[in-house]
């Protein structure tokens, strides 16, 4: 279970109590240590190492290593496959359905 934020304190200034928790290390801190960069808060260890808190839309983003090449010819083959069916069913149809009998 994890400590709430008030009972704890600064990891830097133990005497001061801490005001948020970098999402990168885990450390605690106070309002004077975090700072926010790029839209997040982050400690200044870790603004200085590089690191970047993991996003939780790019953790559940699939990535699938397909080329593009690949992509346009599945998309190029289902194109050909939706042809294809209308292409059947306009063969459906009877012959006496474009002369006008079918109406008469």
């Amino acid at each position: 279970m994890s400590t709430p934020l008030a009972k704890t304190t600064c990891l830097v200034h133990p005497s001061r109590p801490a005001a948020a928790r970098c999402p990168s290390c885990g450390a605690f801190y106070c309002a004077e240590c975090i700072t926010e960069h790029e839209g997040r808060l982050t400690c200044a260890r870790c603004l200085a190492a590089g690191q970047k808190a993991p996003d939780a839309a790019e953790k559940k983003r699939i990535r699938l290593p397909i080329s593009p090449l690949l992509q346009f010819a599945i998309g190029l083959f289902l194109v050909w496959l939706i042809y294809l069916a209308f292409a059947r069913i306009l063969l459906s149809i009877p012959a006496d359905f474009h002369d006008g009998t079918v109406w008469k």
